[in-house]
């Protein structure tokens, strides 16, 4: 599962989107839809992470928890 993570300075989840948002323009099925993008404020931190196969059967709170781990070893 492919996500896009920003993270505040304290490593505290800021926004998660289920997606890599710098692949959108780049995949022809996107194109007709509508178009968002984040944007790390000063002193957040922009990741883009890949979960395990099976991670999108998780609940929502255990995505948002390795997702952290994850961004964690990104730094």
């Amino acid at each position: 599962m492919k996500l896009t993570v920003i993270t505040n300075e304290t490593g505290e989840l800021v926004a998660l989107v289920h997606a890599h948002l710098s692949e959108h323009d780049r995949e022809r099925s996107y194109k007709d839809g509508p178009h968002a993008t984040l944007r790390p404020l000063p002193g957040q931190k922009f990741h883009e992470i890949e979960l395990p196969a099976g991670s999108e059967k998780l609940a929502p709170h255990e995505i948002r928890r390795m997702a952290l781990e994850h961004s964690r070893r990104s730094k």
